[in-house]
Formats: C-alpha cells, sequence, structure tokens
C-alpha cells in the first residue's frame, strides 16, 4: 500500500466505518426520538467534514496502470455497476419482501423518529437484523422519499466487487486473478438483479467479504467490526461467517493461539456493540436475543429443518445445487428434478418432507429466471465445480478457503429448510467464491482462455443487467418508460391489485383522514398504501390495528386513534370486518375492507 495513496483497502475501511457510523447514530439519535431530517444531516456534516480534516493532507489519488486486457474486462464491470446504479435509481423498490416487511419498517421508523419495536402482526418488521433498513431510513429521511433506497444494495454489490478482487491478493493472487474475481463477482447473475432492489443479500456479502479479508490481514478490529455489520444485516451471517473464520484461522490456530485468544474478546466487543440494542429489544420482545423462530411468533411458518440432521442435510444439499442448474431447455430442467428425484428415493427421503421444506410448497425443477428471488448462477456454479478438481497445488490457505465455502454451504443446508426462492440467500457463497475462480483462471488457463472466460461471463450477464423481470432497462416495461408508481407493482402481479390500491388510496384521501390504520393479518404487502398515501395525503401516519400478540405492548402514540382502517384481503372474513364494524362506515374495495370513523357530533 503506497504511501498517501487511496487504496482498495482503504476504501474497503471507509465502507466499514461507514456502516458502523450508520448503526451507532441510528441508535443513539432513535433512543432520544430525533432520527428526523434536520438531526441527521448536522451528524452527516459533522462527520463529513471531520473526515475531510483528519484525511486532507494524507491522502492522494493515483490510477493504476492496467494491462490492455485487464483495461477491458474492468470496463465491462464498471458498465454492469454503472447501468445497475441507474436502474435502482429509477425503479422504485418493488420485491415482495420490501413491500411487506423492508420498506414498512423504514415508514414506521421515520414517523416516530425512533427505531424501537411498534405493534405489528408481520415480526419479520420488527425482529430481524435491520443494518439495511437503517441505511435505507437515512436515504429515506435525507430525501423525503425512496429514491435513494435501491442504492443500499448496489453499494454492497459494488463494494463486493472491491473486497473479492482484495481478498484474491490476499490469498496470492496476482493482478490478473484479482481481475477476474472482480468480474466472476460482478456478474453474477443473481447478485445483478439484486443489486437494483431493496433486498439484503448484497451488503451481507460486503460485509462477509470485508470480514474474510481483514481476517486474512489479520486485522482484528476491522474484522470485528464486519462480523458485527454482517449479524447485524442478515440471520444467514450466523451460518455463513462460523465457517469461513474457521477456515481461515485454524489452519494458524497452533501458531497463533495466543493471539486469537487475546483477539477473541475484541471481536466480541465489536459485534455487541453494533448488535446489542437490537439483541436487547429481541430478547425483551421473545426472549431470544434472535427473535422468535418464524415470521408470525407461532412456529408455523419456521425457518429451520425439522429435526436436524444428516438426511435432511444431504436433501438440501441436492435440492440447493439443483436451483442453480436451471438452463432454457425444459427439457435439461426436467432432467435434473429427476436426477435429484431419483437420488432421494434411493436414499429413503422424501422429496417434500414437510420437516425439510417451506410449508405449502414442494421441490420443482429449476427455472431460467430473471427474478432476483430464484435466478440461477450456473455458469458460476459449474466453474467453482471445476475449481474442485482443478486448482493447482500451492498455499494450503487456497485449498483451506474453499471448504470454508462448502461448510458454509452446508451449515445452510443442515440448518434451513428448502424454499423456492433460495437462490437469492446463495449470493454471498457465491461472492466469497469469487476469488477461487480468479485464482483458477490465472494458474490453469493461459491468456486467450482467460480472456474468453471473463468474455462469456461479461456477455452472459447482459439479460440480468437489462432485462431484470421487475426492473428492466429494456423493453415495453421498462422503468424508463413506466410511470414510478407503477412500478411498485411489478413483483405482485400474481395478485393483480393495482386497482385495489389506487381505489383505496382515492376513498381514503376524499375523506380527509391523516391517521390510518392498516390490518394485515391475511395480507402483508402494505407499503405501496402506505408510499402512495403519503403522496395523496402528505403527512399520513400510519399504525398496525387487529394486534393482540407479543408486539401488542409497544405503540408508537398513545395519542393517534386511526380514523380510517383499511384491512388487506379481508373483504370475505366477517369474523374480522366485524371488529371494525363499530368504527363507522364500511366499503368492500374488491379484496380490502375500508373502514372510516364517523365524524364527532
Amino acid at each position: 500500500m503506497g504511501k498517501g495513496i487511496v487504496t482498495r483497502e482503504a476504501v474497503l475501511r471507509l465502507l466499514v466505518a461507514s456502516g458502523v457510523a450508520v448503526t451507532i447514530v441510528t441508535e443513539a439519535l432513535g433512543a432520544l426520538y430525533l432520527l428526523r431530517r434536520g438531526t441527521l444531516l448536522a451528524v452527516w456534516v459533522a462527520l463529513g467534514a471531520g473526515a475531510v480534516l483528519v484525511f486532507r493532507e494524507r491522502l492522494s489519488f493515483r490510477i493504476p496502470r492496467f494491462s490492455a486486457l485487464d483495461a477491458v474486462l474492468l470496463a465491462g464491470v464498471a458498465a454492469i455497476l454503472v447501468l445497475v446504479a441507474f436502474t435502482a435509481i429509477e425503479s422504485p423498490p418493488n420485491s415482495a419482501d420490501a413491500m411487506a416487511y423492508h420498506m414498512p419498517r423504514v415508514v414506521y421508523w421515520e414517523q416516530a423518529a425512533s427505531v424501537s419495536f411498534f405493534p405489528t402482526l408481520y415480526f419479520n418488521q420488527i425482529m430481524l437484523p435491520p443494518l439495511a433498513e437503517y441505511m435505507m431510513l437515512h436515504t429515506y429521511v435525507l430525501s423525503g422519499g425512496d429514491r435513494w433506497i435501491n442504492l443500499v444494495q448496489w453499494l454492497g454489490f459494488a463494494g463486493s466487487v472491491l473486497a473479492v478482487s482484495l481478498i484474491a491478493q490476499a490469498l496470492g493472487a496476482g493482478a490478473r486473478g484479482q481481475v477476474i474475481a472482480a468480474v466472476f463477482c460482478a456478474t453474477i447473475p443473481n447478485g445483478i438483479l439484486q443489486a437494483s432492489g431493496a433486498k439484503n443479500e448484497c451488503l451481507l456479502s460486503l460485509w462477509l467479504a470485508a470480514m474474510v479479508y481483514f481476517a486474512l490481514r489479520f486485522s482484528i478490529v476491522e474484522m470485528g467490526l464486519s462480523l458485527g455489520l454482517a449479524l447485524m444485516t442478515k440471520g444467514t451471517a450466523y451460518l455463513f461467517a462460523p465457517a469461513m473464520l474457521i477456515a481461515i484461522f485454524l489452519p494458524v490456530l497452533r501458531q497463533e493461539r495466543n493471539s486469537l485468544l487475546r483477539a477473541a474478546p475484541v471481536v466480541v466487543l465489536c459485534v455487541l456493540t453494533l448488535n446489542g440494542p437490537q439483541y436487547w429489544r429481541n430478547f425483551v420482545f421473545s426472549g431470544s436475543v434472535l427473535g422468535y423462530d418464524s415470521a408470525h411468533g407461532d412456529g408455523f411458518f419456521r425457518w429451520r429443518n425439522e429435526p436436524l440432521g444428516l438426511r435432511p442435510t444431504v436433501s438440501n444439499l441436492l435440492r440447493n445445487l439443483a436451483v442453480h442448474l436451471g438452463a432454457r431447455s425444459p427439457a435439461w430442467n426436467q432432467g435434473v428434478y429427476d436426477f435429484v428425484a431419483r437420488v432421494h428415493r434411493r436414499l429413503g427421503i422424501d422429496l417434500n418432507d414437510p420437516g425439510t421444506t417451506w410449508r405449502w410448497d414442494t421441490f420443482r425443477p429449476p427455472v431460467n429466471s430473471n427474478h432476483e428471488a430464484d435466478a440461477p448462477n450456473r455458469w458460476q456454479l459449474l466453474l467453482l465445480g471445476a475449481a474442485a478438481f482443478l486448482l493447482p497445488r500451492g498455499p494450503r490457505r487456497w485449498l483451506w478457503y474453499y471448504l470454508g465455502i462448502v461448510l458454509a454451504f452446508g451449515l445452510f443446508c443442515f440448518y434451513l429448510k428448502w424454499m423456492p426462492w433460495m437462490a437469492r440467500l446463495h449470493l454471498p457463497l457465491f461472492v466469497l467464491a469469487s476469488p477461487i475462480a480468479g485464482l483458477l483462471a490465472e494458474n490453469v488457463l493461459p491468456v486467450l482462455p482467460q480472456a474468453a472466460l471473463c468474455l462469456l461471463l461479461l456477455n452472459n450477464s447482459r439479460p440480468y443487467v437489462l432485462e431484470n423481470w421487475t426492473r428492466p432497462l429494456k423493453g415495453p416495461r421498462s422503468v424508463l418508460r413506466t410511470a414510478r408508481n407503477n412500478n411498485y407493482f411489478s413483483d405482485m402481479t400474481p395478485w393483480n391489485n393495482q386497482a385495489t390500491y389506487l381505489k383505496t388510496v382515492d376513498l381514503v384521501r376524499r375523506s380527509g383522514c391523516r391517521d390510518i390504520g392498516i390490518d394485515i393479518r391475511y395480507f402483508a404487502l402494505e407499503y405501496p398504501l402506505q408510499v402512495l398515501l403519503r403522496q395523496a395525503v402528505p403527512g399520513a401516519r400510519f399504525i398496525h390495528t387487529g394486534v393482540h400478540n407479543a408486539s401488542s405492548r409497544y405503540h408508537p402514540d398513545p395519542a393517534m386513534e386511526p380514523c380510517a382502517v383499511v384491512c388487506l384481503d379481508c373483504a370475505w372474513h366477517d369474523e374480522t370486518i366485524a371488529l371494525y364494524r363499530g368504527l363507522g362506515e364500511s366499503e368492500t374495495v374488491d379484496r380490502f375492507a375500508l373502514f372510516l370513523r364517523r365524524a364527532k357530533q
């Protein structure tokens, strides 16, 4: 690292520091109910000014020299990042998960100026790790809307590309291997699709990659902070991070035992500093620092295998690998399914065992999808499979690193049930595996095959960059041609209820009501209602109604009494409608039920 030069490692450290700052600022201001635009703006101006004063004398920029081939490959990576960033800005958040919990929690935090828990029928809105949404919250409050929300995932995607090149360097790759690792990461189909949306796997990938890099460098504080940020972002970090740390530190345990023992309290302190407030809120709420093991706290949609064991793990290994083999050929996809089913029969395992399969779903043939939930990473998987046999003999660190990824995948399959959207949850593993691809190509392939491989990956990325099914840049449904408000419903086509939302919003607007209750017991996708009502009724506030579970103890504003209640998909549930009939006038809007409080005489 050249003195005074902005290096990749310095950028990665800055990203980690920014994640830490977001976490601490959010928790501190939230505890004081000061998460307001003026306060946040003042804090970030102060932090930015402080950073400039500290580093202005120390840093300068230098454009590194690349070979012609490396420059072409990095130009391809840059093109992907620019186009995905443009998509992220032009499209509103619109994945189903974002409509159900990523964005609603942002709205409730914003109106309360705090990240305290609130009453809800969908516990994912309060108990799941919140860092991605903390970052979204800052953009939402500062900009007054959701224009920049998707850039949180894009930042994770771009940061991951940088981080894997550093990991490749730490594992011994030369310049070409580092560039190929970056290309491999930037062309992961599922990563491209997610990077323009409002989920959290891209951000998790960044923190895990940072953790791995700093662990390889034995930078303990940065490693501990990166681990804390990963755990603060998504629950799968509890499966992936330990496996990678074991793979990095087990080979040196004998030589570095004392150093590792001294490092352990530092790492624990970093994790607790960042996660402690959410751990405490969850413990008070559920008795567990991680919250309930199902979205409604009743165990009905439980995420973990029941029971845990070898046979469920083998079943999930097969099914989770299969989802990434989807191709254009229906015959191929059916063949993959038939093979997995045949192996299950020979092993005496139920292919759709309810103890290892998401409730109400069944394993099905893989698909060739451009959707962020289930898009396969076929070429990346095949390359990583080849790496197991083709990686040259060399430093044992390579082998241990590869085994760490295998162990992380094994823990994932051991613990979590198979679900139709598993492909997106695997993204951090593909990101972490990118340096292996760089090492393999650099050490095994001549220059021309290296170029051909990278051009294949870059060319394969085109449909995912341009034809994202929910946020396309190309075609009649392009985000450049369609209204932003219509695009909130791009991932909600199975329900075909956009007109229902619009009519409901219009009725509430005409009523003059600003304090709106929302009942989500039958349908949790409430954000389109919130964002459209905020446009139609500036200053609209929301509260969940009909809540009689463990979260009912929380109330954001005791003085808030809704003058309208929207019950999503309640129209034919008489027992639920009876709860609100005394409120006043009622109207059925397709599947929604709207209740308006009678004006006081």
